[in-house]
């Protein structure tokens, strides 16, 4: 059988149905055939091994693991896919382009190498979105990714069957014919996926190779020669792949001679190195290749100290241990390391800033600072450009070596303070309970910011930090909050001055930090309702019962923040006497009328139930219980969400799920909200 021969046949044929019954009686050529059998053999059983292991092993899964979980899935999808057309060709005779099995095979095809192109994408995408400055951890949660390219992919793939562009191609295999497509369409659609595959590869890489810690330049290496090696293998393939099969449809349309053959022989053999290679490829990343070879029991041996020889002394073997529990929590991968260090040297220009900002209130600064003066007050703002090394010369107190060493000379930083003015009163206010500058002394701070680094943010994926004395919080916003809050804030401004009993957690100043070629992060400073770390148990209350239980069985009360139904379950009521009992009631009615007046919702009321202290200042929003053991301190969070259409499908959605029109969601309309969170409160305070 010569192709070329077949290709001048069907030049001579109009009818496009005799065209198909020609290619319909084409076989597979007996060389890609074997190539195919043997080679889809070898990684049908790899690939199976590898998500076995994956699926056993639950470090393996995790982020980027889980998406070299899809490329497997996807590759073992193509294997199957060239396994089962090599192996039909020879059960009935060559296979025809309409029959249910070309189809199929043909879809499976196009799905297994959409996806497994998604998948490597966003495999840089990934990293080099976890490497960004941005404190959101949603950033970085891949079970959007996974849905997405599940769901692109199945459109595309209809789209291929609605266009009639599957069926049996040239070589015998059934897949997308590309020869019924313009020339020009096919050389810029491949040549458009080429591009796109290398900007987003160099670009995470090049992106990559500037974040990287200079303590950690020797993984850095390893993880850069996998992710270069990983880059250039798929690059290279894909392109030998896509190239070979386009040449050869071009050359039979056009009639250009080639040996079609020896192509397509060539063609299959670079499909199967696909296949076998790139799951070995992505064994050589470091912390892959680590489990990996642990799930086989083939890691690095623990060593054992022998204390026959060595004598420790009690304390010595705690800190010998504290370091060994160190090293293991620190086993991050470069990724995740990259990431900290990037968030360590913001969060310490972020701080740093803001003491900048409270010293200057009292006192000049040599900086650049552009006042926005407006005739409403709250429309003003202030620039702060933070240019060299300013951010350390103006500080109120001369930084540590310590602190200087986390922003590894990376200073500059533009902060824009919103409304001073406002937060200045509001500040005043507590003037006496709150001092922001020594809140936020760096020195202090230390600590603390390297810990929060690797905080991943609560269900909302907002980055929270809190400050040394447990006294403020600083809490990232999204740019719609951002939006909404400075709309919100002449009558925010008016009821807190109005009503200075009110439970709602105070906001002390809104800012912007922008920095070089990063997304601009946008922080509020709050109020800490709890101002201690001696916690026994926490609760967030919004007066739903669906969905609002997290204990079970095997549950530590004291490392979960509890819902509604866990309140009922374990506490049934605020044990307070009567004054604080009306008081609570009162102050929580009427900032719930005055959210539903704003049209907000989703906010609740965090009880904090408190092991007390000898001494302690009951001041606002500190109650004692009646066990004298314990307190509370309350207020009232998460009050920016507008009751939008995001929202109003949420509760339709879950209502349909449970095929209950009555469900008790945790999302309402503003008056049926505010009703049922007073109505809560009411019912869960006891009093004498």
């Amino acid at each position: 059988m010569n192709l070329n021969n077949i290709c001048l046949e069907l030049q001579e044929i109009n009818n496009q149905f005799e065209k198909q019954y020609e290619i319909d009686q084409i076989y597979m050529l007996s060389g890609p055939q074997w190539i195919y059998l043997i080679g889809c053999g070898i990684s049908i059983f790899e690939e199976l091994f590898l998500m076995i292991l994956f699926i056993f092993n639950e470090n393996m899964r995790q982020s980027p693991g889980d998406i070299f979980f899809g490329n497997l899935f996807f590759e073992l999808m193509m294997s199957i896919n060239l396994f089962m057309s090599a192996l039909s060709n020879d059960l009935n005779g060559p296979i025809q382009s309409q029959s249910l099995l070309c189809q199929f095979t043909s879809g499976l095809g196009t799905f297994s190498v959409i996806g497994e192109l998604f998948y490597v994408i966003s495999f840089f995408h990934f990293v080099k979105q976890k490497v960004s400055t941005s404190l959101q951890a949603s950033g970085t949660r891949t079970w959007k990714l996974h849905i997405g390219i599940i769901l692109i992919t199945l459109v595309l793939v209809i789209l291929v069957f609605t266009f009639n562009l599957s069926g049996k191609y040239m070589d015998g295999m059934c897949s997308i014919q590309i020869y019924n497509l313009p020339d020009y369409l096919i050389i810029v659609g491949y040549s458009t996926i080429i591009v796109s595959y290398i900007i987003v590869g160099a670009y995470s890489i090049t992106y990559i190779l500037r974040k990287i810690p200079r303590n950690h330049i020797s993984k850095a290496q390893k993880f850069i020669s996998f992710s270069v090696l990983y880059f250039v293998s798929y690059l290279l393939l894909t392109i030998l792949t896509q190239t070979l099969s386009v040449v050869a449809a071009l050359s039979c349309y056009n009639l250009w001679g080639l040996n079609l053959e020896v192509i397509y022989g060539f063609n299959s053999f670079f499909e199967i190195v696909i296949v076998i290679s790139l799951p070995i490829i992505r064994l050589t990343d470091p912390d892959q290749k680590k489990l990996f070879l642990k799930s086989l029991g083939l890691g690095p041996k623990k060593r054992l100290i022998n204390t026959e020889s060595t004598e420790l002394e009690l304390n010595d073997i705690s800190i010998l241990d504290n370091q060994i529990r160190d090293k293991v929590k620190t086993e991050d991968n470069l990724a995740t390391i990259i990431q900290n260090n990037i968030r360590q040297q913001f969060m310490s220009k972020m701080i740093a800033g803001l003491q900048i900002d409270q010293y200057n209130k009292h006192n000049s600064v040599d900086i650049e600072i552009i006042n926005h003066k407006s005739d409403n007050i709250f429309d003003e703002k202030k620039t702060y450009f933070f240019i060299g090394s300013t951010i350390l010369s103006t500080q109120p107190k001369q930084p540590s070596c310590e602190f200087i060493e986390l922003l590894e000379q990376n200073y500059e930083m533009t902060m824009i303070n919103y409304c001073p003015i406002i937060f200045h009163v509001l500040m005043n206010r507590e003037k006496e309970k709150l001092n922001v500058i020594e809140s936020l002394n760096l020195e202090k701070n230390i600590e603390k910011i390297k810990g929060a680094s690797k905080n991943d943010g609560g269900k909302s994926g907002q980055f929270f930090f809190y400050s040394s004395d447990n006294k403020v919080i600083i809490k990232t916003i999204s740019q719609t909050e951002l939006k909404l809050l400075l709309q919100l804030l002449p009558k925010y401004f008016e009821y807190l001055l109005s009503n200075p009993d009110s439970l709602i957690a105070k906001i002390y100043g809104i800012f912007t930090f922008e920095q070089t070629n990063e997304r601009p992060i946008n922080i509020i400073v709050m109020k800490n309702i709890a101002r201690t770390t001696n916690t026994y148990r926490i609760y967030d209350l919004k007066g739903s019962s669906y969905d609002r239980e997290v204990a079970k069985k095997d549950t530590d009360l004291q490392k979960v923040v509890l819902k509604d139904l866990d309140f009922l379950n374990f506490e049934r009521y605020l044990f307070v006497n009567n004054q604080d009992g009306s008081y609570i009631v009162k102050n929580a009615t009427k900032d719930a009328i005055f959210f539903r007046s704003q049209g907000l919702i989703d906010y609740s009321m965090i009880v904090f139930k408190i092991i007390n202290d000898d001494e302690y200042d009951y001041s606002q929003g500190v109650f004692q219980c009646e066990d004298k053991r314990y307190r509370y301190h309350l207020g009232i969070i998460d009050y920016l969400q507008e009751y939008n259409v995001q929202k109003k499908v949420e509760k339709f959605s879950k209502k349909l799920i449970r095929l209950n029109q009555n469900l008790d969601t945790s999302s309402q309309d503003p008056q049926k909200y505010c009703s049922r969170f007073s109505n809560f409160i009411i019912q869960i305070v006891k009093n004498d």
